[in-house]
C-alpha cells in the first residue's frame, strides 16, 4: 500500500467527480447510474485525502483479503476518526455496485432524497476533518 497523490490531489479529483453527479443529474437523468457511482467514487477520494493527510498508506482495494490486505472499506470501518461516516460510505459502494453490476438505475426522487444526502455528509466530514488535521 502507498499514497499515490497529495491530498490537494484527492480532493480535487473528489470535487471533479462529484461535480459530474451532479451535472448529470441536472442535465442528463438517464444516466443517474453514473452519477451515484460518481458519487462514490469521490467519497473514495476523499477517504483518501483524509488517509494521506493523516500520513497513512492508499489500499489498492476497497475490501481486504485473505492473504491480510485491509481495504479502504475496512479501515473507514474501523478507523476511529473514520468510523461515523462507515455506514453512508457503505450505501453508496452498495448502490454503485448495483447500478455498474446488477443494472439498477435509480429514480431521481431516490438520487435526491437516499443517495445525495449520504454523499453530503461524507463530504462534509471529509472537508471538516481535513481542515481540522
Amino acid at each position: 500500500m502507498s499514497a499515490r497523490h497529495n491530498t490537494e490531489e484527492y480532493i480535487a479529483q473528489a470535487a471533479h467527480n462529484a461535480e459530474l453527479a451532479r451535472t448529470l443529474r441536472k442535465e442528463r437523468k438517464e444516466y443517474l447510474d453514473w452519477a451515484v457511482t460518481c458519487l462514490f467514487y469521490s467519497a473514495v477520494h476523499y477517504i483518501n485525502a483524509c488517509l494521506t493527510k493523516d500520513g497513512k498508506d492508499i489500499p489498492r482495494r476497497h475490501v481486504g483479503t485473505d492473504a491480510g490486505a485491509v481495504g479502504r472499506t475496512n479501515i473507514v470501518q474501523q478507523d476511529a476518526s473514520l468510523k461515523t461516516i462507515y455506514f453512508d460510505y457503505r450505501h453508496l459502494d452498495d448502490e454503485s455496485r448495483d447500478a455498474r453490476y446488477e443494472l439498477r438505475h435509480p429514480t431521481p426522487a431516490e438520487f435526491d432524497t437516499y443517495l445525495m444526502p449520504k454523499f453530503v455528509r461524507i463530504e462534509n466530514f471529509a472537508r471538516q476533518k481535513l481542515l481540522s488535521s
